[in-house]
Formats: C-alpha cells, sequence, structure tokens
C-alpha cells in the first residue's frame, strides 16, 4: 500500500470533501465513509478526517476498535503534525484520521488551532480527503465547509403521513433534517459573506443598507447582493462573483417515497431564489435495512452488502460527483419506489 505522506510518490494535490447538514443522523458519516471506500476501490488514494470534535466515532465504521493515534495527541502536541497520526484501515487506500478520545475542550478549539488542523489538511498527500462534520452550525464546522474544495450536504426527506384508525389521519411529526439543512447552509452562506465583505473592504456600505433593510425591501441574501450591486457596481459584482463560488452537493438519504426523488431539486430551486447560488443533486439514496445491520456488525455496507441497494445508489452517486467510468448497471434503481 502506498504511503500517502510521501509526497515523491504522489505530489498532486488532494481534493477536499467536507461532509455536513446541520442535523445529526441524517447518515453523514455513513456516506462519508462509503464515499471514501468507493474511491479507495478504484485506486484511489483517500483520507478519512474524523472533525466531529467531542463526539468523532468514524474508527468504528471501517472496523477499528481503539485507534491507537488521534487528534488529541495533535492538540497535546505529542506529534508534530496530521502526518502523524494517519492510521491505516483495512481497506486498501484508504486511511483515517481519527478524532476519538478528545480532551474536554476540543469540541471547541481555539481558532488558531483550528487553523492549524485545516493548514495541515491541506497538505496531506492523497486523491481525496473527506472531513466528516459534527452536527450543527458552529463556526468551527462553517469553516471546515467552507475551507474544502466540495461541500457536501446530507438531508433526509420528511416521513410520510400515516393512517390511524380508518377515518383518522395522523401526521407523523415532521423531521428537522431539511429545515436544519437550510438553517445550516443560511450559516454557511453567511459566514463566507463576511469574509468576502471583508475582503472587499465593503463593511460599511453593508452595515448601511442592512440598517434601512425594511425600507428597501431586503428579504433575503439575494436582495441584498442586488442593492449592493446598485450602490457600487464594482463591489456588487466582485461580491456576488466569489458568493456564486459557494455551489454545495446535495445528497437525499433514506429515500423511501417516490415524491421523495424530487425533494433535491426543490432544494435547489428554493436555493437560487433565496440565496442565488447552485447547489448540485448529486444523488438519491434509498432507505435500506442492511445499513443498520453492517453499523451493528461494524462493517461498512458496501463491504458486507456489496449487491444492496445502499451500496448500487452510493456507487452512483460517487459516479456523479467524480465520474470516471460509464454506468455498468442500466436498470432504473428507484422503479419500485
Amino acid at each position: 500500500m502506498t504511503d500517502p505522506t510521501r509526497s515523491e510518490q504522489h505530489e498532486h494535490k488532494a481534493r477536499i470533501w467536507a461532509v455536513g447538514g446541520g442535523k445529526g443522523g441524517v447518515g453523514k458519516s455513513v456516506v462519508t465513509t462509503s464515499m471514501a471506500i468507493a474511491l479507495a476501490r478504484r485506486g484511489e488514494r483517500c483520507i478519512l478526517v474524523d472533525a466531529d470534535l467531542g463526539g468523532a466515532n468514524l474508527h468504528t465504521f471501517v472496523g477499528m476498535n481503539n485507534p491507537e493515534r488521534t487528534l488529541t495527541d495533535l492538540f497535546r502536541k505529542d506529534v508534530a503534525g496530521l502526518k502523524d497520526i494517519l492510521l491505516s484501515t483495512r481497506f486498501p487506500n484508504l486511511w483515517l484520521i481519527s478524532g476519538a478520545r478528545a480532551l474536554l475542550d476540543m469540541a471547541n478549539p481555539a481558532y488558531q488551532q483550528k487553523m492549524k488542523v485545516i493548514r495541515q489538511i491541506f497538505s496531506l498527500h492523497a486523491d481525496h480527503i473527506f472531513i466528516d462534520l459534527g452536527a450543527g452550525s458552529s463556526y468551527n464546522v462553517l469553516d471546515f465547509f467552507l475551507a474544502a474544495h466540495e461541500g457536501v450536504m446530507v438531508v433526509v426527506p420528511t416521513p410520510a403521513p400515516v393512517s390511524s384508525p380508518p377515518d383518522c389521519r395522523v401526521v407523523v411529526p415532521t423531521p428537522t433534517s431539511v429545515e436544519n439543512a437550510y438553517h445550516f447552509l443560511k450559516a454557511v452562506y453567511y459566514r463566507r459573506l463576511k469574509k468576502v465583505v471583508r475582503k472587499l473592504g465593503a463593511e460599511k456600505l453593508v452595515d448601511n443598507l442592512l440598517v434601512e433593510k425594511v425600507q428597501r425591501g431586503i428579504r433575503s441574501p439575494r436582495d441584498l447582493v442586488r442593492d449592493i450591486q446598485s450602490n457600487s457596481r464594482e463591489i456588487g459584482l466582485a461580491l456576488a462573483e466569489q458568493m456564486a463560488e459557494l455551489r454545495p452537493r446535495l445528497i437525499i438519504n433514506q429515500v423511501k417515497r417516490g415524491e421523495d426523488l424530487t425533494l433535491g431539486t426543490k432544494i435547489s430551486a428554493a436555493c437560487r431564489d433565496f440565496f442565488a447560488i447552485d447547489v448540485d443533486m448529486a444523488g438519491n439514496i434509498r432507505t435500506d435495512e442492511r445499513v443498520l445491520a453492517s453499523l451493528k456488525a461494524r462493517r461498512p455496507t458496501l463491504d458486507m452488502f456489496p449487491s444492496s441497494p445502499f451500496a448500487d445508489d452510493l456507487e452512483r452517486v460517487v459516479r456523479t460527483i467524480c465520474p470516471v467510468t460509464e454506468l455498468t448497471n442500466g436498470r432504473d434503481a428507484y422503479a419500485e419506489l
């Protein structure tokens, strides 16, 4: 197995992926691990980084019990850098940087510590580096998401209404996954906007516009950028151009019904209208009971059930985000929904 720390053997820079979504329990870690394994099987050198500081468990998803080295060693300065805590997994071409055994203050690291980790992630030699983010929209989560080349949001659809008894329709409470994904993207957007505005030296202009947002009819980020352009075309165009670089990808996980297949399109359209940014649909992944079975067995679903609906859909997602070969399975994976 080629050592990803040896730059002389692998000179080009890695593609950095950050996987988030705001809400916990939507399958971010399962999806992140599976994407990395799928690409590693192609011969791509992949590194998993568990950035769920304070709640790290990514090592269990690759069947590792007690990681011998973790980010704690870096924070304690027991090691010089991330390359010193890279762990080989039992999967060829796949390494792990674990966040297990975290110190109490690691959930909210100092800004300099966070930036040190981000810089060192970019210094690692691999084809792909996947950062598994924690739940929520803290600055730490947002900054990892914005630092990556590719940001991926994982969302779970609303469950279907159920009937009980015959003449009484009882609606299952709507989960907060979609709502949290919206709040997560809004937080990401404004975090980036603040940095771009500061970079352009436009803080005073933006502050003045926000003071008069009611009179000006500013109800969305799109309206704000529009008014900035009307006041300063040069700043407005530069701002719009840099904000357009924010183009996250979307994965709808645990799809159960045919109507769930349109959720990604609806979210993408809403984001264009409200934020004036594009959200690219990466794919849908069906609900599959084998995922839970594989988690209990501490084995990745792609490894334990390689012919499962989850594995089939995940491979489609990977071919969408990293196309290299023709689609080999021509059947309609969603015909039964």
